[in-house]
């Protein structure tokens, strides 16, 4: 197997491409103090035949500078496309992904070094998130059947037109006779509802409880996440093969999925309440929806594809 030094200590964000390279390679960490800024941040910085790549798992705050000097090719989850650094030349876009559990993967290469550089506590802390989170599977194709939805959503106070349009999807779920919901919006550990009704707020789901029932849902609401990053849930129900409703990307991907093959586009959340009513009495283009993006997934978005895609690009620069 081909050799990848890793450079830097990432946190859980960076778990799906961890173990779409271990896939491909045998990972080894070796420190390097250039990166060192990065270690517990949602980067995952990698040495591939002397050639340095950085992938960002972050929000859209902006490329690290130093980390984009100091590589070959810098990648980002979130390419967001009304921001000027992320169209720097080295900045590559990728398929969406989401937190996976490979804590015994994460303890194996990082093991007392990740201790000692990150500390103890938050070591054994980033451990225990990745032990909650879903193992990685790429589930068998599902034919969507039953008129179960299920959508959970946290409260951000700095974003409220996303806390909006998903208090609207719940809304539109609730209301309609055609479906049977569970979910809501999660309440805040501060009681801060954020200017939502009461009638909206549900509960907190482990990653567990949340993963399940994303996989039973017949819907899955894409909804732009904070400072409109892709959220992970996005690939999340491609593969459970969800029929998956969301609003036109304000980032970039190398591919962009296609309206009514892929997923459902919706312009303003005005339109919930006819495209839910549309979806669920119209079970063909429910299930070609459905397994369109099954195959995006399947074709773009699985670990170890993404994994060689990022390794043929840097080995090519």
């Amino acid at each position: 197997m081909p050799k990848i030094n890793v450079l830097n200590i990432p946190n859980y964000y960076c778990s799906y491409y961890h173990f779409g390279l271990e896939q491909l390679a045998d990972l080894r960490y070796t420190p390097n103090q250039e990166f060192a800024h990065l270690n517990n941040k949602p980067f995952l910085v990698i040495e591939y035949q002397g050639k340095i790549a950085v992938i960002e798992n972050d929000d859209p705050i902006g490329v690290d500078k130093k980390s984009y000097d100091a590589c070959d090719l810098y990648f980002a989850t979130n390419k967001l496309l009304a921001r000027e650094d992320y169209n720097w030349s080295k900045v590559n876009s990728i398929y969406p992904h989401y937190s996976i559990n490979n804590c015994w993967e994460y303890l194996r290469l990082f093991g007392v070094n990740g201790a000692l550089n990150i500390g103890a506590k938050e070591f054994l802390r980033q451990w225990y998130i990745l032990y909650r989170r879903p193992d990685f599977i790429n589930m068998g194709r599902r034919h969507l059947e039953g008129n179960y939805v299920f959508f959970a959503g946290s409260i951000w106070k700095k974003e409220p037109w996303a806390n909006q349009i998903r208090a609207d999807f719940v809304i539109a779920c609730q209301s309609n006779p055609l479906i049977n919901f569970e979910g809501g919006m999660n309440p805040r550990s501060d009681g801060d509802l954020c200017g939502l009704p009461l009638s909206v707020m549900d509960k907190r789901y482990t990653p567990g409880d949340f993963a399940e029932k994303s996989s039973r849902s017949v819907i899955g609401f894409s909804n732009p996440a904070v400072l409109d990053a892709v959220s992970w849930r996005l690939a999340e129900y491609w593969n459970y093969s969800c029929f998956v409703l969301g609003f036109p990307f304000k980032i970039d991907m190398p591919t962009l999925p296609e309206h009514g093959k892929h997923m459902h586009y919706v312009q303003d959340s005005a339109e919930f309440t006819e495209v839910l009513t549309f979806v669920m009495k119209n079970s063909s283009y429910r299930e070609k929806v459905s397994q369109g993006g099954k195959d995006f997934f399947e074709s773009n978005c699985l670990p170890k594809i993404q994994a060689k895609r990022i390794l043929d690009l840097l080995e090519n620069s």
